[in-house]
């Protein structure tokens, strides 16, 4: 198959996932394209492992772009899925990979319809979920890790951390916490998916923050203390990116 075809294909099936891009769409036909977005990605992955096989960097980098898009679909009807079943964490944690799949698509190239789809995400986390005006950050010492595109410890490799060769974000993996220094609650987070989850009223009850309804928990206030809350403070996000 030629890659005019390939690609005509791509973008069909990405207006066909747009269609459902809504909340008041069907939840069977959103699933149903769900199982279509992990078929589709198998088939472009495919296509990507033919032209690493003929050392084309380019082309390879290519599929990885059409990769990280229907990813990106992929999640962001997850978080309509999950939404619907009252699962608010979760769809929140969806919206985040949708939007950190389409910043690594946009490392491959830049045109109206990706750029409009990323900013129809910021939107949907404005309109949608509530504000967060701090999230958690953890401080911790760890070790380097190895380079996820050579195998070698990172220090001794040449590659670029989130740089993408041929058809894969470099990460480093095999990553040992050394030590936990702290947790800090910042404007500006490295991974929005360590949200505040719950804080406490005047009385001490605990009221879930996507809800605003009392968890049925309460916390007696202790001398000096404001008030507590709890939230993710840490996050493994496993993102497809290879």
């Amino acid at each position: 198959m030629s890659f005019e075809k390939i690609s005509q294909n791509f973008r069909d099936f990405v207006d066909s996932c747009g269609k459902l891009n809504f909340f008041t769409r069907s939840k069977e036909l959103q699933s149903q394209k769900v199982q279509e977005c992990e078929e589709f990605i198998l088939q472009i992955k495919s296509y990507k492992s033919q032209a690493v096989h003929f050392d084309s960097e380019p082309m390879a980098n290519e599929f990885f772009h059409m990769q990280c898009v229907v990813n990106a679909l992929k999640s962001v009807l997850n978080m309509w899925l999950a939404l619907k079943d009252e699962s608010y964490q979760k769809s929140w944690s969806f919206l985040i990979d949708a939007q950190e799949y389409t910043c690594i698509g946009l490392k491959v190239k830049e045109y109206e319809g990706i750029l409009n789809f990323q900013q129809q995400l910021i939107d949907i986390e404005s309109a949608v979920f509530p504000s967060w005006a701090l999230y958690n950050s953890s401080g911790a010492t760890e070790s380097i890790g190895k380079c996820s595109i050579c195998t070698e410890d990172f220090l001794n490799c040449e590659h670029i951390e989130n740089e993408i060769y041929f058809g894969s974000l470099c990460q480093r993996f095999d990553r040992k916490i050394l030590e936990v220094d702290h947790v800090a609650v910042v404007e500006t987070p490295r991974d929005k998916r360590c949200i505040i989850t719950k804080t406490s009223d005047d009385d001490g009850n605990m009221i879930d923050y996507f809800t605003l309804l009392k968890t049925g928990e309460n916390k007696s206030k202790e001398e000096g203390v404001i008030g507590h809350m709890e939230g993710v403070v840490f996050a493994i996000p496993s993102l497809d990116v290879s």
